[in-house]
């Protein structure tokens, strides 16, 4: 699978994660445990970091400059710190 096929996989499977727990959180909350949706989101968001990283990362390496991937890098970090923080 190239990379551009895996990354639509991945997205499709983002999306699908989306769906179901958004949907059940609707339709099913008062029968499903609200641990178990929050977690169906939270792998959802971080398919979708992810995701959004790579395409990044793309991006400012096409820029050619320093400044571009030391931003990048930062705004990762915080991305990632932020979600730890978050879902602690």
């Amino acid at each position: 699978m190239k990379g551009k096929q895996f990354i639509n996989v991945v997205s499709y499977v983002a999306v699908a994660f989306i769906a179901v727990a958004l949907a059940a959180g609707k339709l099913l909350g008062w029968l499903i445990n609200p641990q178990v949706l929050h977690v169906l989101t939270l792998i959802a968001q971080i398919i979708a970091y992810t995701i959004t990283a790579v395409f990044a990362f793309y991006f400012a390496k096409s820029k050619r400059s320093k400044g571009w991937m030391i931003a990048y890098a930062v705004f990762v970090i915080i991305i990632v710190v932020f979600l730890v923080v978050n879902n602690i």
